[in-house]
């Protein structure tokens, strides 16, 4: 069965925002770049980005990927493509390291 991997939202500032979050709330700091940030709750993960580089989206960990098209293989060894559904939502379909 698939599972949803993270949501992600877009902030202006990727650093002010994680500090709020940590401060806030109980979660894990994955992964914490300029660009984008991976915060861990116990049940799901968030996923600040830019607006520039990613649009809002949720992400579905699938077997079957490759299926929606051509992989991407990211810095943090995740591989993904972005669809979209019929209402226009943005998806982002993933492959964990060793899938792809």
């Amino acid at each position: 069965m698939d599972t949803i991997h993270h949501i992600a939202v877009q902030v202006g500032n990727i650093k002010e925002t994680s500090e709020w979050y940590k401060t806030q709330y109980d979660v894990k700091v994955v992964y914490e770049d300029e660009t984008w940030a991976l915060l861990q709750f116990s049940n799901v993960a968030l996923a600040l980005v830019l607006p520039n580089q990613h649009p809002p989206h949720f992400a579905i960990v699938s077997e079957n990927a490759d299926h929606y098209g051509t992989l991407n293989t990211h810095r943090d060894g995740t591989a993904s493509v972005y669809i979209q559904d019929p209402a226009g939502n943005h998806i982002e379909m993933i492959q964990l390291d060793g899938k792809n």
